[in-house]
């Protein structure tokens, strides 16, 4: 072999062009998997009479196995000298793709020959590619994923089978801020869903393990990537900051990025020199990051309704009957109310809105549709701080009116169908946090608008219609 192509193969420093052809082994090496076992499975079934015909084919099959085989093995190389992966788990892996090689060209010569190896030979040799097969992809799940990936779940019983430790203790439910630990409860779990894919004890792409505070902290083949209390010199902070298109930004390789939340709370807890235990509040966090944790654990939204709230006074529920208001108890065991103006023959009063307000505390579902609402009457709606679901469709609010319901932090659902809205949109969507769907169909909104909207909340799903 050519010196130069040795150096090539074998070097520390690969080309990217071998690099580039590496990427492929995924891709490839679920040929011969399909290949061998077809195979494998033809032979078995010639012992019976009806697929005898078959026998003389199946030699086809595993010629088809060995080359595809072969293809897998050299790009299984190739992508190994990246460096990226576990080196005793890749020896195994290669050789098993190796061995698997060998046994698959000697079976070949065996069905074309039609040789019968005594002593059941033939069935022992095809249960062991068999094996090999699914230990050397065990093996490359483990690569891929972590040695711990096929028994995360797995009861406790299977677990200590293969040698694993029972499963730990998941952390509580959190339902209260005070209650939630800074690495534990925010950042680790950011990490274990973005980033440990690529950085853990078997696939360590530059020599980066973020399975562990301690690991974390470590940084890996270009030194630190976190500096306590300094994001502007924290590696990882760049890394995930940068442009999605940079050849730097991490998560690589199409992965989902962190969301903009996930990003603002790393920089925070760097910025608070990135303790590794500790209670979020004993750190001061500003409005803006308790409302961040509170969207990220599922506190704001649901805490609230857990709390028991008093049952409203009957004077009051029958003065907003009596006024066209249909109000129903949402949950058997609380208090928590939905008010339905959008069946009345009756005019909205003033009045009626005021006594709205005396039951706040318990009301969270408010239905105006086709209603005399006005944007004056938004003063006092913006009040009812508890709403998470707004039915204003089908009446004349405008921008005027929008901009009171900045204060609704609750609001889940807001529907503007046939509305007057428009421009406003931009300055009050953004203001409510926990804004889950919108509902623009033939308002006076633009698609323009919206396409600005879903850029500013990307997780925001808008029903929108522009006929």
């Amino acid at each position: 072999m050519n010196s130069n192509l040795l150096f090539i193969l074998f070097s520390d420093n690969p080309s990217d062009i071998l690099l580039f052809f590496g990427r492929f082994h995924p891709l490839i090496v679920h040929l011969p998997i399909g290949f061998l076992l077809l195979a494998g499975l033809a032979e078995f079934s010639t012992k019976w009479e009806k697929f005898e015909p078959i026998k003389n084919l199946i030699h086809y099959i595993w010629l088809l196995g060995v080359i595809s085989t072969f293809f897998a093995v050299v790009l299984g190389y190739f992508l190994s000298l990246s460096g990226d992966y576990n080196e005793d788990i890749i020896f195994w892996h290669q050789w098993g793709g190796i061995a698997i090689l060998i046994l698959s060209i000697v079976y070949y010569f065996i069905s074309k020959r039609q040789i019968s190896i005594p002593f059941q030979g033939n069935t022992i040799l095809l249960s062991g590619i068999a094996f090999m097969i699914f230990y050397t992809g065990h093996m490359g799940g483990n690569l891929t994923h972590g040695s711990t990936y096929l028994f995360e779940y797995a009861p406790n019983p299977i677990r200590k089978l293969a040698g694993l430790p029972n499963k730990s203790m998941s952390r509580k439910n959190l339902t209260l801020i005070d209650s939630v630990d800074v690495y534990l409860d925010l950042i680790s779990p950011i990490m274990d869903k973005r980033c440990i894919s690529c950085h853990n004890l078997e696939k360590k792409k530059g020599d980066l393990n973020l399975t562990s505070f301690s690991s974390l902290m470590k940084g890996g083949e270009s030194g630190k990537i976190i500096i306590p209390g300094d994001i502007s010199s924290s590696d990882l902070f760049r890394r995930i900051t940068l442009p999605t298109n940079h050849k730097d930004f991490m998560p690589t390789e199409g992965k989902q990025p962190l969301t903009a939340d996930q990003v603002a709370l790393i920089g925070w807890w760097i910025n608070k020199n990135a303790p590794s235990s500790g209670y979020l509040t004993a750190l001061n966090p500003n409005k803006q990051i308790i409302n961040n944790v509170n969207r990220q654990l599922g506190l704001d939204d649901f805490n609230f309704l857990r709390q028991k709230v008093q049952p409203p006074k009957k004077e009051i529920i029958d003065s907003l009957s009596n006024s066209g208001f249909i109000v129903n108890v949402l949950m058997n065991e609380n208090y928590f109310l939905e008010a339905n103006f959008s069946l009345s023959e009756k005019e909205l009063t003033n009045n009626s809105i005021e006594t709205l307000l005396q039951i706040k505390k318990q009301l969270i579902w408010l239905n105006l549709t086709d209603s005399n609402v006005s944007d004056d009457n938004l003063k006092k709606i913006g009040e009812l701080e508890r709403l998470m679901k707004l039915n204003l469709s089908k009446t004349k609010i405008s921008d005027k009116g929008l901009s009171h319901l900045e204060k609704l932090e609750k609001l889940e659902s807001l529907n503007l169908f046939r509305t007057k809205v428009s421009n406003e949109l931009i300055n009050i969507i953004p203001k409510l946090p926990n804004l889950k769907r919108l509902y623009l169909s033939e308002s006076n909104a633009t698609e323009g608008i919206v396409s600005q909207l879903k850029k500013s909340k990307q997780d925001l799903e808008i029903i929108f219609d522009s006929n």
